[in-house]
């Protein structure tokens, strides 16, 4: 509609919002295809295979790596406090 409306004579004043306004929707379409094709990339294959089995697996998948990131955070703390108190 914005292409159609840009090669109207009647809105020649409104070029320069017309061509914001194509510049935005083309920015949001390439957001809204990134998220479709993460969502068509991920584990779960929608609200109807959602199930408490794939829901718990889930949360547990997220707890585990939230761990093993808390893990690798104290990790570095201690070889840095062993460092200094080597030092």
């Amino acid at each position: 509609m914005l292409c159609f409306i840009e090669r109207a004579p009647a809105f020649d004043d409104f070029k320069s919002e017309i061509s914001d306004l194509k510049s935005r929707a083309e920015n949001i379409s390439r957001q809204l295809r990134g998220w479709a094709e993460s969502l068509q990339n991920s584990d779960i294959k929608g609200t109807r295979y959602l199930t408490d089995k794939v829901r718990r697996k889930s949360q547990s998948d997220r707890e585990r790596q939230e761990f093993v990131e808390q893990l690798r955070r104290v990790t570095k703390e201690d070889i840095a406090t062993q460092s200094k108190a080597a030092e």
